[in-house]
């Protein structure tokens, strides 16, 4: 019997990534009997997936698709593949419906995080990509619920998910092979012998916390899209300031990881769970990373700036402007406005130096 394979998340669980290298390497997964249908990708490696595959767009969700579905079995049974592969977090939310339209055999794989690096990795996507302004909240319900645990417990309410259902710690010491990707091929059954190198290049790279903080100031200035996204490009390459880290308090900590056992303890209970137990012993025995609040000196700010002007000029001139054109905006780190003032004043500097030469040079030609 053919396989049917659909890997649903949960969220923050690396299937950016994932999906990238599946989408890059679809002639290779071919040739090996897996068919994965191809799939946009935009400029951060970062993508839907297959949702389109099973699914259809319903204002701005996703809703399970018969025809859709239809048409990607239609596919797969031409391709001549033993094994489909579908790579979504669009799924997860819908896995109930989907249970419905797919054939029996289908298997519905989730990857649980630690609730704590979800919980700050949330933060950092919303830092990031929603302009969040507010200083981290050591609290699990502050970001919408860690874990996507509303999504994973409707799913397994459902006798035809569960039944179906393989939960996986997302927790590399607990990885199957070398990372996540070899850990869901090895799960799906597929046989990784003829597929090469199988390392996952990093997708959506996190910043340092140094980075972090001046975004988080920036969000407060209307920038547009466009220089969001140059903003992010240079801010992901910053190399200044801890990159890893945490910003939860020890006396923080020690009271979240309680409320996060206690969490994956319950869902092991309630639905007679066994595969995250390894992760749960582990997570009570990991020391935390370093702590550091959220606090930049004038200094680390201004170097942030300068690495900003050393890559990014036009979009150093641009902020400064935004800067001067809106005095009523309060700043996180209100330094941020000399710093971005002087770095446009460097180059602005550098620039007429430069002309300057060149029309000495043409002056000296012309005698």
């Amino acid at each position: 019997m053919k396989s049917i394979v659909v890997h649903a998340g949960l969220p923050k669980t690396g299937t950016s990534a994932v999906q990238a290298f599946l989408n890059a390497n679809g002639e290779v997964l071919t040739k090996a009997g897996i068919f994965y249908p191809a799939h946009t990708v935009d400029k951060n490696g970062i993508s839907a997936g297959n949702a389109g595959s099973l699914m259809e767009r319903s204002g701005h969700l996703f809703v399970a698709s018969s025809r859709e579905v239809t048409k990607t079995l239609e596919e797969f049974e031409a391709s001549g593949c033993h094994t489909l592969l579908l790579s979504s977090e669009a799924f997860l939310p819908e896995l109930r419906g989907l249970a419905e339209l797919l054939p029996p055999q289908a298997q519905f794989v989730l990857y649980v995080r630690d609730p704590l690096a979800f919980l700050e990795s949330d933060y950092n996507q919303r830092v990031k990509r929603i302009g969040h302004l507010e200083p981290f909240a050591a609290e699990p319900d502050a970001y919408g619920g860690w874990l996507g645990h509303e999504h994973l417990y409707n799913a397994l309410g459902s006798e035809a998910v569960r039944s179906r259902l393989v939960l996986r710690p997302y927790l590399p010491e607990l990885f199957v092979g070398d990372n996540l990707l070899t850990d869901l091929l090895d799960t799906a059954g597929i046989d990784t012998a003829g597929l090469g190198d199988l390392r996952l290049q990093k997708v959506n790279l996190s910043y340092s916390l140094h980075a972090l903080e001046i975004k988080r100031t920036l969000n407060a200035l209307p920038l547009g899209p466009q220089l969001q996204e140059r903003l992010d490009v240079h801010l992901q390459s910053c190399p200044l300031g801890p990159m890893t880290y945490t910003l939860i308090p020890p006396s923080d900590h020690e009271r979240l990881r309680k409320i996060a056992d206690d969490e994956l303890r319950s869902l092991a209970l309630r639905y007679d769970i066994d595969s995250l137990e390894p992760m749960r012993e582990l997570l009570q025995e990991k020391s935390p990373k370093p702590y550091h609040p959220q606090q930049l000196t004038e200094d680390e700010v201004d170097a942030v700036v300068r690495h900003i002007a050393t890559v990014g000029k036009h979009l150093t001139r641009r902020i400064a402007q935004i800067l001067v054109e809106h005095p009523e905006i309060e700043l996180a780190h209100p330094s941020l406005r000399d710093s971005f003032a002087a770095a446009a004043a460097e180059l602005d500097k550098a620039t007429a130096g430069r002309q300057q030469r060149w029309w000495s040079r043409w002056l000296s030609r012309e005698r």
